[in-house]
């Protein structure tokens, strides 16, 4: 994982690299704001921390929130896109329909300008009206205390578990005749387990 999260930063750089002059802050805060949540989940994945650790991960935790947002027209839902289209059909009537009469140049300043107020007015309802209420996201900010009082994160995974039951669970499911086959599971994983624990005994002797 901490891999995964180097190649994204990596990627991420490579693929915001010379940004013109109106990207250059927009991309610095959504670079900050995928290192701070990629240097938060390294530490989090240590296996012991001190008093300077637990830190150095709520800086990173309040770097991300506050350079979160540049990801919230990402957070746009199906409400959300409605109520733009609205804005937009609403633009679209109270505008002048008849520009035969005026000069092409000025046609198009007034389109160009009409296409800002649209976007300017679509970015102020998605920051309104978007969010990052969902549960893992809040989830991140319990880890500090989580240490504190019990321990290093890697310690409560659930990857383990997962595993296993990829190999006892679903491996026994398609192994049996799919009549009574929890029993059947655990027979057959009981009888795994002793062949394994008797070749340890005779390879320890």
């Amino acid at each position: 994982m901490g891999n995964l999260g180097r190649c994204v930063l990596g990627g991420l750089a490579m693929a915001m690299r010379q940004p013109g002059r109106a990207q250059l802050i927009p991309f610095k805060h959504a670079l900050r704001c995928v290192r701070a949540l990629v240097d938060f989940n390294l530490k989090a994945q240590y296996r012991s921390h001190t008093a300077e650790t637990i830190p150095y991960m709520e800086d990173y935790l309040h770097t991300f929130h506050k350079m979160k947002n540049i990801y919230l027209e990402f957070r746009v839902t199906k409400y959300i896109r409605a109520k733009i289209d609205e804005q937009r059909r609403e633009l679209q009537h109270d505008r002048p329909k008849t520009r035969e009469c005026i000069a092409h140049s000025k046609r198009r300043r007034m389109g160009d300008a009409e296409r800002q107020e649209e976007t300017e007015l679509r970015m102020d309802l998605i920051f309104c009206e978007s969010d990052f209420s969902f549960i893992k996201m809040h989830l991140l900010s319990h880890f500090c205390d989580h240490i504190r009082q019990v321990g290093n994160i890697p310690m409560y995974s659930t990857e383990f578990g997962e595993l296993a039951h990829k190999t006892k669970i679903k491996a026994g499911w398609r192994q049996s005749n799919k009549n009574d086959a929890s029993r059947q599971i655990v027979q057959s994983y009981s009888g795994q387990h002793g062949i394994r624990m008797t070749l340890l005994n005779l390879e320890s002797l």
